[in-house]
């Protein structure tokens, strides 16, 4: 009988300690589980104009860029008129959008961007740019990097490169002059001459 419940002891140890050793390489694999590293994607901005969001209707409204309304003398808050970007893959149009109006409108020679930012619940406009759309680079961060086209009346087409400051959006780096990509030699010249004298917006 001794025998017999000291070998039913012995078993129980060893299913126990069996039992936490598992638990323990569970436990290792999570704390040692390396993050998944960020892949940057590129999104090109083509000419397509898909019906617009309702919460964005709702937004613009409020901000007074457009109209549901056949009585007011804004543009009406249709695709015909407006597209939106999502700038933010990482939260919804409530956290804030980029609007692009189309050229002409409110008396603009060119395409407009707004930048509409979810600033402690008050929706504002953080940037206001006379250019267009051309690619947004998603970042760690949360706001994507935006590549935006200007018309520029010496040279012709610019593509400017701008990045959130944490409140704004700043151009930082001329990419591209009449769709070729500025030569790495030329960079610093280029953008000494451009950048400080950036007027298509704020």
């Amino acid at each position: 009988m001794i025998k017999y419940t000291f070998f039913f002891f012995l078993a129980a140890f060893l299913v126990a300690c069996g039992g936490d050793s598992e638990n323990q390489d569970n436990t290792d694999k999570v704390q040692f589980e390396e993050p998944k590293p960020f892949v940057r994607e590129v999104i090109l901005i083509d000419t397509v104009r898909p019906q617009l969001d309702p919460v964005c209707i709702d937004i613009m409204e409020k901000l007074q860029m457009c109209t549901t309304s056949d009585t007011s003398k804004l543009a009406p808050c249709t695709y015909e008129y407006f597209r939106v970007f999502d700038h933010k893959p990482l939260q919804d149009y409530k956290g804030g959008f980029i609007v692009e109006m189309r050229q002409g409108l409110y008396g603009a020679p060119t395409p407009q961007i707004i930048i509409v930012e979810n600033v402690n619940n008050e929706y504002k406009l953080a940037n206001q740019y006379l250019g267009w759309m051309i690619e947004m680079r998603t970042t760690e961060h949360g706001h994507s990097e935006l590549l935006i086209g200007y018309k520029d009346p010496d040279v012709g087409m610019v593509a400017i490169r701008h990045e959130w400051d944490g409140h704004k959006y700043e151009p930082v780096d001329v990419e591209e002059i009449n769709n070729h990509f500025v030569k790495p030699e030329m960079k610093d010249s280029i953008n000494n001459i451009f950048l400080p004298a950036f007027s298509a917006g704020h």
